[in-house]
């Protein structure tokens, strides 16, 4: 990651959080397991042994191992998988000597349940960017899974946005982790919370995505709408083809794939609806376009929103949009056209003279066609005007909207989303203009309103309170300038947002994932470790790592409303707490796959980890206790790791060329102020308010050359800092040792010197 200009305090908490190595909990034969190939339907592994045979173990995360099949090979096809589990696998080996410990684990499956960070936002200055994920579009991939596009806006922060860019990310089943995000394009001055500026479809049928999305080339030509093609899972893209090179601008693009097919539909502000369809394969010459025509007293659309298309049941297209009155009345109309057909459109509703409709989401149960809309009509108070309106007879005719109700006296506005489950249940996402109500809430952030039963003819009742209680939600942002939400083929919910004003733990585009039917919904611990290192060894006042699956239901570190207890940090977050060997650890970062605690002291011998959320206890495991482990606290940049090491004047040791001018290589002479883990035992549990100097002698070598050591010492909990000279070496990349006690610091740490 690249590490901003912090302070040495600072700059080691920060490597805490980010130090998420993941160790093998076993060393012995077979070994080097690994996900091959995975699929919703299969799973390929693969590992290196010598045996006469091999049990091939399967678990549920966070549940029990069985055996799923004996083989005689390294070899394994798993097709007995559940399309929504999330599985662990281990081999166990039958050597001669009798059954071998288990391999080494691997995970794989789709995202994690619970709120993850899909996208954490890069950082501007010291600062996570609060621009980073506007205008998210959300598609599911040939395996059901998430993949999503989305608008950072003005990246470098200096309120020229000329060099925003559109990205995407797509979830990896071999890795059972995001691919990294591409950049896709450079879009200009584009970003909006009004209305769609990207819209992400998927083919499965020739697994291709495609994003069509706004794109500002300057010189005052207005926007125009780019499609961009992707055909190896989303790695890499080209621009397919651009459309409306004049000078008047196009916005609001909606896309669908089906069949290698396209639909697309956007709007134009001289000109309207445009409608395009063809073979995605073929030359955008070949595809053809339409508009359609005017409805009885209306005029152009309103070009502030954008249409919305959608596919229904049998591949035929819709679009809704919204239309001006004719008359220059501010009584806005929500048409529905097919534009496969000849028939002209039909009306939705209108605004009954309270303005013009700001924007709409089509989607289809099987043949007939639903849709949310945001409009300001008599049902509701001002600033209330989500609302939701369905047609059963293909779209001819239309129930009267019904509002999704608010949360408390608060406002519902835009950006929103609708998706239905597969028997016809509305879920919809939408958020809250501002703090208006704020005190009203019974919910948190942000909104889900979910009818009560599947949309028929009868009257649509629906329900609004948020994804998750209160607990989770209540501290996210009431107005996300991007949201989402999709059912997966179980019918259970994911929901994406723009989150700017949580911890920075939580700040990008946020995933929550509903848990599947028979999930594991306790907590449960898979393995423990030393936080900077990933090794096994526990240091009484170190800190640890914990990781596992249900470990919290939110993600985030302490802050200043945790420290409640005079000079003693705070021993849970969130109703999430642990205790190792009956003690209580200080909880400093929590998140459903991983705790950092500091580990309380004294500790001796092998010591139980146990984890409790909300009054449900983890399985127990154990870790050795240890006098001295030493582990650099590091940092990653590109192949290469480094230790979280600050100069005298703040500026970090690294490579520029990898992490930016925030970073400086280390010359001959140079003091260095480097961080440790577990140089040896430390108070635990409490604010160091002075420095404790560290006794036991300390050597450095960088590149095998003794680096004279100026101080040591715990200069924060469960933090040592340790100051030497660089010794005198030519340019190049030196691995550095500090041992005490006879114990060294971790190998694959380099320090940069020029």
């Amino acid at each position: 990651m690249t590490i901003p200009a912090l302070s040495p305090v600072r700059l080691a908490a920060a490597c805490l959080l980010a130090a998420s190595i993941t160790v093998p909990l076993y060393a012995q034969a077979p070994t080097g397991l690994t996900v091959k190939a995975a699929t919703n339907k299969r799973v390929d592994l693969s590992w290196s042994g010598i045996a006469s045979g091999y049990a091939v173990q399967r678990r549920p995360l966070g549940g029990v191992f069985t055996s799923v099949s004996t083989v005689t090979t390294s070899t394994f096809s798993d097709t007995t998988i559940d399309a929504y589990t999330t599985y662990q696998y281990q081999i166990v080996a039958n050597l001669s000597s009798g059954t071998s410990s288990p391999s080494n684990q691997v995970t794989v499956g789709p995202p994690p349940a619970g709120v993850t960070n899909a996208a954490p936002a890069p950082l501007v200055g010291n600062t996570p960017s609060d621009s980073y994920g506007y205008d998210a579009s959300v598609t599911l991939d040939g395996n059901g899974d998430p993949a999503f596009a989305f608008i950072w806006d003005d990246p470098n922060g200096d309120n020229d946005h000329t060099d925003t860019q559109l990205l995407f990310r797509a979830w990896n089943r071999v890795t059972n982790n995001w691919n990294p995000i591409v950049k896709v394009a450079v879009t200009g001055d584009v970003a909006s919370a009004d209305h769609y500026v990207a819209s992400l479809a998927y083919d499965s049928s020739t697994n291709t995505f495609a994003i069509a999305c706004e794109v500002d080339p300057g010189s005052n030509l207005g926007h125009v709408v780019n499609l961009y093609v992707s055909g190896d899972g989303g790695a890499t893209w080209s621009l397919k083809n651009s459309f409306n090179r004049s000078t008047s601008s196009s916005v609001g693009p909606s896309l669908a794939l089906a069949k290698g097919n396209l639909y697309l539909a956007y709007e134009t502000d001289t000109i309207g609806i445009t409608y395009v369809t063809g073979q995605l394969s073929q030359a955008a010459s070949t595809w053809s376009t339409k508009q359609p025509g005017k409805f009885t007293g209306t005029d152009l659309p309103n070009f502030q929103t954008g249409p919305s298309l959608a596919l229904d049941s049998a591949g035929n297209p819709g679009v809704a949009y919204w239309a001006l009155d004719a008359t220059g009345k501010s009584n806005g109309t929500l048409l529905y056209w097919k534009p496969s057909g000849s028939a002209a459109p039909t009306k939705i509703t209108d605004s009954q003279g309270n303005g013009d409709g700001t924007a709409v989401k089509l989607v289809f149960f099987n043949l007939n066609p639903r849709v949310v809309m945001w409009v300001q009509r008599n049902d509701g108070d001002f600033g209330v005007g989500v609302h939701f309106s369905h047609s059963e007879d293909g779209g001819n005719t239309w129930a009267t909207p019904v509002l999704a109700p608010p949360d408390g006296n608060s406002s519902s506005d835009f950006p929103f989303d609708m998706a239905l489950t597969s028997t016809g249940v509305a879920a919809i996402a939408f958020g809250q203009n501002g703090n208006v109500g704020d005190d009203s809430h019974k919910c948190g952030n942000p909104k889900l309103s979910i009818s009560t039963a599947p949309i028929s003819t009868a009257t649509t009742v629906f329900n609004t309170c948020s994804f998750a209680s209160k607990d989770v939600t209540g501290n996210f942002s009431v107005y996300p300038a991007g949201l989402q939400v999709v059912y997966g083929g179980n019918d259970k919910l994911y929901y994406f947002w723009l989150e700017s004003s949580d911890t920075q733990a939580n700040t990008g585009v946020l995933m929550y994932r509903e848990p599947p039917a028979g999930a594991v919904t306790g907590p449960s611990i898979s393995s423990v470790s030393d936080n900077a290192s990933g090794r096994a060894n526990i240091v009484a006042g170190s800190w640890v790592s914990i990781y596992g699956v249900n470990l919290s239901s939110t993600t985030r570190t302490w802050g200043g409303s945790d420290f409640n207890n005079g000079n003693n940090l705070p021993l849970a977050l969130d109703g999430v707490s642990v205790k190792i060997n009956g003690l209580a650890a200080a909880v400093y970062y929590i998140s459903p796959t991983q705790l950092n605690v500091q580990a309380p002291s004294p500790l001796s011998g092998s010591v139980s980890v146990q984890v409790t959320v909300n009054g449900v206890s983890s399985n127990t495991l154990t870790a050795p206790a240890v006098a001295n482990a030493p582990a650099f606290f590091a940092y990653a940049a590109g192949t290469k790791i480094y230790p979280a090491a600050v100069f005298p004047n703040a500026l970090i040791v690294g490579d520029p060329a990898l992490s930016g001018n925030a970073v400086s290589k280390a010359k001959a002479g140079d003091v260095i102020q480097f961080y440790v883990n577990a140089l040896g035992a430390s108070p635990a549990g409490t604010i160091i308010n002075s420095v404790i100097p560290y006794t036991s002698p300390v050597t450095v070598t960088i590149g095998g050359a003794n680096a004279s050591v100026q101080f040591a010492g715990l200069v924060a909990s469960g933090e040592f800092q340790v100051n030497v000279i660089v010794p005198n070496l030519s340019s190049g990349e030196y691995p550095i040792v500090l041992t005490t006690n006879g114990q060294s610091t971790q190998s694959g740490v380099v320090v940069p010197i020029q």
